[in-house]
């Protein structure tokens, strides 16, 4: 009797503010879309500052080169592992319940990282964060997907995650030498606690599981699914051409003979340029459709892949890049709202997750294999290639998904 009474008091004073679970939310309001883009920066804050922490770690923590980048892929993969079980149980719980429970195992994996210095239990417990943050970020990317602008919306989500990293990686070597290397962990445990009070503005899954512009029955058939899974397909060649080359970025520039303090500038320049390529997507959202501004992106990239080939000087090197970034940025939106625009369940746009994932895990092993086998220039042309296949995978999704606020899913076949 005792153990109900305090049952219910806890669920009247903590759990019901928290998730406001008698409140049905807009999934299109704006303190939802703010809500889904600060889940979207915490669930992948430490992925977007892993150069600093790499380097902290082989510093402060005297990791070799190779545990401290094992650290940051283990975490990649438990993210990953995680989207794969949320297809079956994301349709089947309260949304905002089980945030509050991931959030809070990625609040204790943070704090336990954060005062653990061995090699073994920080792997363990990037593993299980990572494990967390996927189940969470597989909610975020459903929601996202049920939006009436996904374009706009994914285009901002993407935004707030390179404005997270852009400063990380200002910040955080001047002040990590003096503060620890848990810190980082402590301040990401920190804002994810105030992000809990925001769980209330996000909705429930039988609030929105199916909102106005997805009534149809077009987005059940089997058409809309092969050409999903081909939308799918376009995400992981994307990221394997785009991040591979981004991965070498870098050595290419050294490979030239130009100053590592130039090459540093550059690539400073290159992420506040990636910046302003999510934004525009989010600006432009579905105003001219999907697959004009996917193709002139691409085409644009393919470009500054080309200016990257060859001998570098410092000017056609920053140009290189800043359009490189500006391009990956740019077109990643779109990629996923081409999804989002035909998947009425929310599985796909989740499995979108995996695959970006995938790429990001694949592009650098195999641009390694290519550069080690041929060169520079090789590793360029493979990426002009996976770059071309992704548009090639996406146009007829991009050209037949719906867009605009009242569209309905087609029938692709």
């Amino acid at each position: 009797m005792a153990s109900s009474q305090l049952g219910t008091r806890l669920r009247a004073r903590v759990l019901a503010p928290l998730l406001a679970l008698e409140q049905v939310r807009d999934v299109n309001g704006f303190a939802c879309i703010l809500t889904l883009v600060i889940l979207g920066v915490l669930n992948v804050a430490i992925l977007f500052i892993s150069p600093v922490m790499i380097g902290a770690m082989v510093e402060l923590l005297g990791f070799s080169e190779s545990q401290a980048a094992y650290i940051i892929s283990i975490e990649l993969a438990g993210m990953c592992l995680a989207t794969l079980p949320a297809l079956y149980w994301s349709s089947r719980v309260n949304w905002r319940v089980a945030l509050l429970v991931t959030l809070m195992l990625m609040i204790l994996g943070n704090v336990l990282s954060a005062i653990s210095s061995s090699y073994e239990s920080l792997l363990t417990l990037r593993f299980l964060t990572g494990l967390a943050a996927g189940s969470s970020m597989a909610i975020c990317l459903a929601i996202l997907g049920l939006t009436r602008d996904p374009d706009r919306n994914f285009g901002l989500w993407v935004t707030g995650q390179l404005v997270f990293g852009a400063v990380g990686l200002w910040v955080l070597p001047q002040i990590l030498p003096a503060l620890g290397f848990g810190f980082i962990y402590l301040v990401i445990a920190t804002l994810i606690v105030g992000l809990l009070f925001l769980l209330r503005f996000l909705p429930e899954r039988r609030d929105v599981a199916i909102d106005a512009k997805r009534s149809g029955e077009g987005g059940q058939s089997m058409g809309v699914r092969i050409w999903a899974c081909a939308g799918l397909l376009a995400i992981f060649v994307f990221y394997l051409g785009q991040y591979g080359i981004w991965a070498y970025l870098e050595r290419i520039g050294a490979d030239s003979g130009l100053s590592p303090h130039g090459i540093g500038r550059t690539l400073s320049v290159a992420a506040i340029m990636g910046i302003g390529g999510a934004l525009a997507a989010a600006l432009l959202s579905a105003r001219w459709g999907r697959i004009w501004p996917i193709s002139l992106g691409t085409a644009v990239s393919m470009l500054s892949m080309f200016l990257l080939s060859g001998e570098l000087d410092a000017s056609r090197y920053l140009i290189a890049t800043s359009i490189f970034s500006a391009m990956f940025n740019f077109i990643l939106p779109y990629l996923m709202a081409c999804v989002a625009s035909v998947d009425i369940s929310g599985r796909f746009i989740i499995l979108s997750s995996f695959a970006s994932g995938a790429g990001l895990a694949g592009g650098p092993v195999i641009a390694t294999a290519v550069q080690q086998q041929s060169g520079y220039d090789e590793l360029i042309w493979v990426g002009l290639f996976f770059t071309l296949i992704g548009l090639v995978l996406i146009a007829r999704l991009a050209m037949l998904s719906s867009v605009g606020p009242k569209a309905t899913p087609p029938v692709l076949l």
